[in-house]
């Protein structure tokens, strides 16, 4: 399931970079026989659009070229700790946005495009609410920049972050951040200049 969710989030990561998002075929609750044609149609995209690079704690440099020639995105990311985590959330992800970088959880479940959620992250003892929006195929959850602040400051202290997204079927998770220090300084460094 780990493996799943590792190419589910680069997948989706591809995908919704640039275009609609062509995985929601393979969003959501699957039955088990979709599992192994899920993961296929996944490794293809991942492989044939995105270079990764590991990076220390399990985070990934992912650089995904622009099919219409502008600058390549580039993000990191983390996927959750799946023995902590419902099935339907994926994982954290950094981006180099427009006006810096911006903090992305990215669902299974697709969400209505454009609905605002309510999320909840804990960090040590500390609960931070935030009102996150579901974009790009609604199975990315855009935080505000509060939260890239919070990743640059005292989430670097934590081994990990606790998620809940509200809705009526609440999606938790945990998300191991050891590492996000020196994740973010290789993104920063790999940002494209706008």
């Amino acid at each position: 399931m780990k493996r799943i969710h590792e190419i589910a989030v680069l997948s989706l990561l591809f995908s919704v970079q640039f275009q609609p998002s062509n995985a929601q075929d393979c969003a959501g609750r699957l039955a088990a026989s979709d599992l192994q044609h899920c993961e296929e149609l996944f490794t293809r995209k991942v492989e044939s659009g995105s270079r990764t690079s590991n990076l220390p704690g399990g985070w990934r440099l992912v650089r995904t070229p622009d099919p219409r020639g502008g600058p390549e995105a580039v993000s990191v990311l983390h996927t959750t700790d799946t023995a902590k985590s419902d099935p339907s959330f994926a994982g954290l992800t950094f981006r180099c946005g427009q006006t810096g970088i911006e903090t992305l959880l990215i669902v299974l479940e697709v969400l209505d495009r454009g609905s605002n959620h309510d999320v909840v992250v804990k960090s040590g003892s500390t609960e931070t609410r935030f009102e996150a929006k579901a974009i790009q195929g609604g199975v990315v959850l855009l935080l505000p920049p509060r939260a890239t602040a919070l990743a640059n400051g005292s989430w670097q202290r934590e081994p990990e972050l606790s998620v809940q997204i509200a809705g009526p079927a609440p999606i938790r998770g945990s998300v191991p951040i050891g590492g996000l220090s020196s994740a973010l300084t290789v993104l920063s460094q790999n940002c494209p200049a706008h």
